[in-house]
């Protein structure tokens, strides 16, 4: 559920002041803005930043709105299902942007397999009560789709986390119509927002939940459309397809059923659900992500698509946590665990290096889905690893069996190692 957090620091519109994050490198380029994963220079965190592109400049209506929203978002807190709004501004550039809790997650296709109903409904159960909330609060993500949802390790197996809030719909009709963005994720764009963008609303952003339902569930998209003109047609003229019958539990009872009793393999629930899920009129839809939940579930249990999971760790545990940073300076030991590690001349880095030809935070150590990687963080005079220069935004995989690896920041040598926790 949300509720009102503890008051944080944030640059609330600030203009003029540089953004407190360093780029470590791009996690994605879209038609209205560019992500990147960053490290505070503040807090040393890890965090995701999203800058509107240039041509959306600071006084438009489109940044206008993304920082209200941001503002409005960032004195919320999300027990679970939702990305966390940190901070916001607008840099020395001009540029708007947002920063957001790092999730080290997984696409919802690596865990859940076609045919799985109950890891499915686990993701809609988990982000449906936070995007319910943010509707609550006349907030509309208003770009869902696979790309935008990702899972994690939580404290009673992996839980979904819907990212990337959606700005779209904010943009005048010939910035969107010159990037593309309506080609570019139209397969989960309601009827009502193909038409109009100003029609966007709480239950457009359902009717794209369960178009990622259907692909994850069925291993396809619930319109068998070629063209773009059909992307956007075929939702207003015919029905969706037929959820195919799958999973663990419907091939064993395929392997007990004969020919002519192959009716028991049909969907009819989920087939009915998907109609209403994906209604071409807003108000035939369901009114709420929970009902939506609910209905997939009774629905997923009726057809024999839901089978109990024991839930894992979705990455393997790094046994050697401790990580030992020799140089001049000594020799000094950091968790992993804790967080990424800052090096640079810097007093406040965690491991302070004395050269004036060092930036101030020149090179991070940190863990990303079960590995650890080492970074230089765009630096003016460059790192080096494994006798190779580092590209700036392309970080390399550091061992974690206990192997040294010998590290330059640009006239500073360092050794990196592992040990067992």
């Amino acid at each position: 559920m949300a509720g009102t957090q503890a008051p944080r620091k944030c640059y609330c519109g600030e203009v003029g002041s540089s953004c407190p994050y360093l780029k470590i490198r791009p996690l994605g380029e879209g038609a209205v803005g560019d992500v990147y994963l960053c490290i505070g220079r503040e807090d040393r965190r890890l965090a995701v930043v999203k800058w509107l592109q240039a041509e959306i400049h600071e006084s438009s209506e489109a940044a206008r709105r993304f920082l209200r929203e941001a503002e409005l978002l960032s004195s919320m807190w999300f027990e679970q299902g939702m990305i966390q709004v940190a901070r916001f501004g607008v840099d020395d550039y001009g540029k708007t942007w947002m920063a957001m809790e790092f999730v080290d997650g997984l696409a919802p296709s690596v865990v859940i397999s076609p045919g799985d109903g109950w890891s499915l409904h686990r993701l809609l159960e988990g982000v449906g009560r936070s995007l319910d909330e943010m509707h609550g609060l006349g907030v509309v993500h208003g770009n869902l789709k696979p790309d935008n949802i990702l899972v994690r390790d939580g404290h009673s197996g992996w839980e979904p986390v819907v990212i990337d809030l959606g700005i779209a719909k904010w943009l005048p009709e010939e910035v969107m119509m010159a990037t593309g963005s309506v080609v570019d994720a139209s397969h989960y764009r309601s009827p009502e927002q193909g038409r109009d963008l100003k029609s966007v609303g709480p239950a457009s952003d359902r009717y794209a939940l369960a178009v990622v339902c259907f692909e994850l569930l069925s291993g396809r998209l619930p319109f068998a459309a070629s063209t773009h003109s059909e992307v956007l047609r075929q939702p207003m003229t015919i029905p969706p397809l037929s959820i195919p019958a799958r999973g663990p539990l419907v091939e064993r009872e395929a392997a007990r059923t004969t020919e002519g009793d192959s009716m028991r393999l049909a969907t009819p629930r989920l087939n009915r659900f998907m109609r209403r899920a994906l209604a071409r009129r807003p108000d035939d839809r369901f009114s709420s992500v929970e009902v939506l939940s609910e209905q997939f579930r009774a629905a997923a249990m009726a057809d024999g698509l839901w089978e109990e999971r024991v839930l894992g760790k979705l990455y393997d545990p790094i046994f050697h946590s401790i990580v030992e940073i020799s140089a001049t300076a000594g020799a000094k030991r950091f968790d992993l665990s804790s967080g990424p590690i800052v090096l640079g001349r810097h007093d406040a880095c965690h491991y302070s290096l004395s050269s004036p030809r060092l930036s101030r935070m020149h090179a991070l150590l940190y863990i990303h889905r079960g590995r650890l990687w080492f970074a230089d963080l765009h630096s003016q005079n460059g790192s080096s690893c494994y006798g190779r220069k580092l590209t700036p935004g392309v970080p390399v995989p550091l061992p974690t069996d206990g192997t040294p690896v010998s590290a330059r920041l640009y006239d500073r040598d360092v050794v990196i190692r592992t040990f067992r926790s």
